[in-house]
């Protein structure tokens, strides 16, 4: 999904635990407590250090917004607890045809938006519109491009996209161009949420501050850049929430947060590395902290459209350059070391995958080679928090192979659009969550040159290898298992090659929590389900 802000992600975003860290019980909040029947009831508290980019669903994208927007929204269908089967959501039924190119939703009656109106199939013909519409500027819209004309209506050629149908009020008709194995997982994603067309059309931009949607819970009051609160939405008719409300405090930094915690002001945050220390050696405080493994590689992505990253012997040398031992070891061991594109914690394997050791020598031995005997100069851009600690440390590992790499440290909204605007950051320190169980959700996603887009960009590295897009499409036409197996691990095998990124650590996430707090089970996919958790009194 996803990309990861500050505060795990983060932001952003799925959870087997690549490491176990000495005594500490890597598990799911209060799984050690005796086991009770949920209690209805209670304000969840949460607090993160930075604003969301936004809540709805277009724009929603990293680890910390997809969850939350998710209470607010809802789509056709989801995933069940361990996030490897579909389940209905407003889709009571749906069918794929033979030649599978045509999905058949059927939507469940008495379904509303938060405003009282009823969800129509043309609500999610405009939704999915609105996200493939270039002005919404949507992350998602390269996802969809597989439907019938919808590469006609992004390049403006058509008013509407012919794939998209809405025979009756509760039937939705979605065509593609030609098979393709993963948009079963695409349709399930928070993209597909719906949204009242009448609302957004009336609303325009200001919809970002006035979100209306069909989930458990509807917004309350938002003040940007300070809190959002949520309450129940009374015209829900899916499996109820929980808690009574969500309110969100933005601002306080981690340690505060906390403190927080502590006092019984707040539920649940992502911890920095030494609050994690200090409540693991506290025997009174040791159980308020847990670790969750979401799939996830953090990584340096590096700008292949941007001298000197545009020279795959310079990639090379800066994937020899960072000890990544030495960062796994700075972030506490929360973790382990990351080889490969697609992590371990997803159901793949390629053992023949080339990887990179840290050798400083052998890193300037191949700038020498690419014409930089004395090294070179860059920008590194980078957000405050984790991934800016973390881009630190790589900043020292470049320099001593000859890479001076000036930090541009900015918010992580100003980073979000750097890093996927074309032409705009030479390397940066981020990571990337799966969207769904698929290999393809890593390869595909990341590193096919026909998902490039000005800006809004999947593919962080404008990385464009023909050979590896032959591949790609091909795995993503197959519908067998062996062959797309196959096929992408040649793809993964050229893209190490080219190493458009450098795999740095698979993480796992420090969690504190107050002891109130119970069934705050991770979830693989939507790495949080708020409305599952509950309150002691």
């Amino acid at each position: 999904m996803k990309n990861m802000p500050s505060q795990t992600r983060l932001t952003l975003l799925s959870l087997a635990l690549c490491l176990i860290v000495s005594d500490l019980a890597l598990v799911s909040v209060g799984a050690d407590a005796p086991q009770e029947s949920p209690r209805r009831g209670g304000i969840l508290h949460l607090a993160f250090d930075q604003e969301f980019r936004s809540l709805d669903p277009a724009i929603s994208f990293d680890n910390d917004s997809v969850p939350l927007t998710r209470l607010l929204f809802r789509g056709l269908i989801d995933y069940n607890d361990a996030g490897t089967a579909f389940v209905p959501d407003q889709a009571e039924s749906w069918t794929i045809s033979p030649d599978g190119r045509i999905y058949t939703f059927r939507l469940r009656p008495g379904t509303r938006f938060s405003n009282g109106r009823e969800v129509e199939a043309e609500d999610y013909v405009f939704s999915l519109e609105r996200v493939l519409d270039p002005k919404t500027g949507s992350q998602g819209q390269t996802y969809y491009l597989a439907i019938q004309g919808a590469k006609d209506f992004v390049d403006g050629r058509a008013p509407h996209v012919s794939g998209l149908r809405a025979p009756d009020k509760r039937t939705l008709l979605i065509e593609l161009d030609e098979p393709l194995y993963t948009f079963r997982y695409v349709i399930a994603m928070a993209f597909t949420c719906v949204v009242p067309r009448d609302v957004v059309r009336q609303l325009g931009n200001r919809f970002q501050d006035q979100l209306v949607g069909s989930g458990p819970y509807r917004l309350a009051e938002r003040r940007r850049g300070m809190w959002w609160r949520m309450e129940r939405n009374p015209y829900y008719t899916g499996p109820d929430g929980f808690v009574d409300g969500v309110e969100i405090m933005i601002g306080p930094d981690k340690t505060t947060i906390a403190m927080m915690i502590e006092k019984g002001e707040m539920d649940l945050t992502m911890a920095e590395t030494p609050t994690a220390a200090a409540f693991k050696r506290d025997p009174r405080r040791r159980s308020w902290l847990d670790g969750f493994e979401i799939a996830c590689t953090q990584s340096l992505f590096l700008n292949t459209e941007i001298k000197p990253f545009d020279n795959v012997l310079v990639r090379r040398a800066v994937a020899h350059a960072i000890n990544k031992e030495r960062i796994l070891r700075f972030v506490g061991g929360w973790g382990k070391v990351a080889r490969t594109a697609v992590p371990p914690s997803m159901p793949w394997s390629n053992p023949d995958c080339p990887t990179y050791d840290y050798s400083p020598a052998r890193a300037r031995e191949l700038l020498a080679e690419a014409g930089l005997p004395s090294g070179f100069k860059t920008e590194m851009w980078a957000f405050p928090g984790y991934y800016g600690k973390v881009a630190q440390a790589i900043q020292q590992d470049l320099k001593e192979a000859g890479i001076d790499a000036e930090m541009k440290v900015v918010s992580f909204a100003v980073f979000q659009d750097a890093a996927t605007r074309r032409g705009q950051a030479p390397c940066f320190f981020w990571g990337w969550t799966q969207d769904y169980p698929d290999p393809s959700n890593f390869l595909d996603v990341l590193f096919n040159g026909e998902r490039i887009t000005e800006t809004d960009s999947v593919n962080r590295s404008f990385y464009n290898n023909p050979g590896v897009n032959r591949l790609l499409n091909a795995a993503g036409k197959s519908l067998d298992a062996d062959e797309r197996t196959k096929l992408f691990r040649q793809a993964e095998n050229m893209i190490m090659e080219d190493v458009p990124w450098v795999p740095v650590i698979y993480p796992v996430f420090p969690l504190l929590h107050h002891p109130r707090l119970q069934n705050a089970k991770p979830h693989s996919v939507w790495i949080w389900r708020y409305e599952r958790m509950w309150l002691r009194p």
